[in-house]
């Protein structure tokens, strides 16, 4: 056989292959890609640090604050228990035990509350300076690619939903996180 020939064969062979290929590389490209964890705060900053560091306290006094209202809650139980046998002094224990179940319900809101308010607050900062740097790159590309690749509301609906996934990432469950183990 002459080369021509045998070229023709060699491209109708590595046609299948090629279309096998672009299929892999379209399943490939379809297949979310997962990011570190420590990547989630690549737009932090300073005061966003500090937010983190706050909102991380609170949710570990929160999370703290459960074991110790089942041990109020134990002591408290075991002291009416114990009413019918010493009358007089239950109430003085019970009175006690209220007041710590006022302080502790106290301490269990502030610390939720700057737990919930930190995180979200960051949250909401790291997701204004992702849509900026998104925005930033789209507008550094060529003309072309807004014709042939990237349609306007391809633009708009990754900066609103792909974001928003992000800052529901770092709002929501970054805090709920540090909240269970504690």
């Amino acid at each position: 056989m002459s080369s021509p020939v045998h070229g023709v064969q060699e491209h109708r062979q590595s046609g299948g292959g090629e279309k096998k290929a672009e299929q892999g590389e379209k399943e490939a490209a379809a297949k979310v890609e997962k990011v570190p964890f420590l990547k989630l705060f690549s737009f932090a900053d300073r005061w966003d640090y500090v937010l983190m560091a706050v909102g991380s306290l609170g949710a570990c006094a929160h999370g703290a604050s459960v074991p110790v209202f089942f041990i109020f809650f134990g002591k408290l139980i075991n002291i009416i228990g114990l009413a019918y046998l010493f009358p007089t002094t239950v109430s003085g224990r019970v009175a006690k035990y209220s007041l710590d179940f006022v302080y502790l319900g106290i301490v269990i809101l502030f610390s939720s509350w700057t737990e919930v308010a930190c995180w979200m607050h960051t949250g909401e900062r790291q997701a204004a300076k992702m849509r900026q740097a998104y925005l930033r790159s789209m507008l550094d590309q060529d003309i072309a690619v807004f014709d042939t690749e990237a349609s306007t509301g391809e633009v708009i609906n990754a900066i609103t939903s792909d974001i928003l996934v992000v800052q529901d990432a770092i709002s929501e469950k970054v805090h709920t996180l540090l909240l269970t183990p504690a």
